[in-house]
């Protein structure tokens, strides 16, 4: 399905400030219902005035996007219905207008045969919704909800310059207003505890931390703090129940989960995402959610080497003849499995792969014959600015506190058509570097035979693109700053600037 961009109007009832983010604290886990439906296909019925022989869109939340389910064309009398012949999966879809601006969010659940009527120049106070328990059962929130998230919205302003008994107050009311709302969500997860609101609810909910480890006084304590809050953070929450894929509060909980609560290494990441897989499998939009999350994520990731989450996936659910993500269409699975092959050969702690490249005067200078402690490898272009930016700034580090200590530098000229301006510019660098470059006539053959080239063995999909490789050549850090090699040759023989 395509995304569409969507716009959200001021008047609209359920606001995601106010249902989603709410003001607000969590509430008691309880068992969510598995996605499905009783009824053969979808039929909503619409009246939506004053739009006439206009159409009409209807989306679903997925993660954090939005994509496009189903449209219907109104008439004159602003009349039309979004019917299909299978049901639509459940959770949180969005009723767009013709601008698709955001006219109002409603529950599909179970029951997909219900109308939505509503003048929507005042939409707040004519929306109606007809034949759906599950929106019975989100209007009733919404409506209760409401007046105190706008009383919470009056009052976080005032608290900013209040003081001493004007702020006890106010502090005193927005915990009132928090603790009516939590408890209305628990009621509902309590008596409903299969509704697909209380399935969001378990979602939304945050942690609640026992007294006695409110306030950690030594190391142990806040470790204490930590592990349970870690431990309970997914309370109620239905990796088997795909219903949350189609909502706008699961993907911010993943995301939150894996930022602030699981440690950066990718082994970290990769443990969690194995639970999380072999519950979300046995449902099958909620395996594809995680296998697509866990690949976007990954597949270039803001810190280095978790690449190895991506390659993770890579092998479980796309390589080989029969991949088990059979939904990914041929594009797809040509894009991921190249970006594997890009990284797969430059893991953090493998070793990097040998080159066999030319000097200026064309004699062969392999990587591996390099004798250094530690090897700077970087990929640059005598054309690219920033290279003109970087290669100076580098040559001086190397000159001024690296050279003599077991650091060398192996410089690949990547740009095969300016060789006449390569020697020149090397002239103004170090004489102890070991330039190199590989001719076109050498890459040409080795496509022909089908050997990979550096490009892909060092993932270079741009200039500069700098390694730093131990004694054996082995990855220490890859696609970094020259910042970043100085602070880590720093750290690595323990100097300090």
């Amino acid at each position: 399905m395509n995304s569409v961009p969507l716009r959200r109007m001021t008047k609209s009832l359920m606001l995601a400030a106010c249902f989603f983010a709410g003001v607000l604290l969590g509430a008691a886990p309880a068992n969510a219902q598995s996605n499905g439906s009783d009824a053969e296909g979808y039929n909503i019925q619409l009246d939506l005035k004053p739009y006439s022989n206009q159409w009409i869109y209807l989306a679903s939340y997925y993660g954090s996007i939005k994509t496009l389910a189903d449209s219907a064309f109104l008439n004159k009398d602003s009349k039309g219905v979004l019917k299909g012949p299978k049901p639509l999966p459940q959770g949180v879809y969005i009723i767009a207008s013709p601008s698709k601006t955001i006219l109002v969010e409603v529950l599909v659940g179970k029951d997909q045969a219900f109308s939505v009527a509503a003048d929507t120049t005042n939409i707040e106070s004519t929306l109606k919704i007809t034949g759906s328990p599950d929106n019975d059962q989100f209007f009733a929130y919404t409506s209760f909800i409401a007046p105190r998230a706008r009383r919470a919205e009056m009052i976080r302003p005032q608290l900013d310059s209040a003081k001493g008994a004007q702020k006890e107050t106010l502090e005193k009311e927005m915990a009132q207003l928090n603790k009516e709302i939590i408890d209305y969500r628990k009621e509902v997860m309590a008596k409903s505890p299969e509704s697909l609101l209380a399935a969001l609810f378990f979602v939304m909910q945050d942690v609640e931390i026992p007294s006695e480890l409110m306030n950690p006084k030594t190391r142990k304590d806040t470790i204490a703090q930590y592990r349970y809050a870690k431990d309970h953070y997914w309370d109620g929450v239905d990796f088997m129940d795909g219903r949350l894929v189609r909502t706008p509060v699961f993907d911010n909980k993943l995301t939150r989960y894996l930022e602030n609560w699981v440690s950066p290494e990718p082994d970290s990441i990769i443990y969690e995402y194995n639970w999380m897989i072999a519950l979300g499998r046995n449902d099958e939009e909620m395996e594809k959610y995680l296998v697509g999350y866990f690949i976007d994520h990954y597949m270039y990731p803001k810190i280095m080497g978790q690449d190895k989450v991506f390659l993770h996936v890579y092998e479980k659910y796309v390589a080989g003849d029969k991949p088990k993500a059979s939904w990914l269409n041929e594009k797809q699975i040509k894009i991921i499995t190249e970006r594997a092959y890009m990284v797969m050969a430059n893991q953090l702690g493998a070793k990097g792969w040998d080159m066999e490249l030319v000097d200026t005067a064309g004699k062969t200078r392999t990587l591996y014959s390099v004798n250094a402690d530690y090897t700077i490898v970087s990929f640059w272009d005598v054309h690219c600015g920033k290279c003109k930016e970087d290669m100076p700034k580098l040559d001086t580090l190397y000159r001024t506190k690296w050279k003599g200590k077991g650091v060398k530098v192996y410089a690949v000229m990547v740009n095969e058509s300016a060789k006449a301006d390569w020697a020149p510019y090397i002239r103004k660098l170090s004489p102890d570097w070991i330039h190199v470059h590989q001719p076109e006539a050498v890459r040409k053959a080795e496509e022909k035979a089908g050997k990979p080239n550096f490009r892909q063995l060092y993932d270079m999909r741009s200039t500069p693109t700098i390694y730093l490789l131990d004694k054996e050549k082995r990855i220490i850090a890859k696609n970094i700053s020259v910042n970043d090699v100085d602070k880590l040759l720093q750290q690595k023989m323990g100097t300090k600037n």
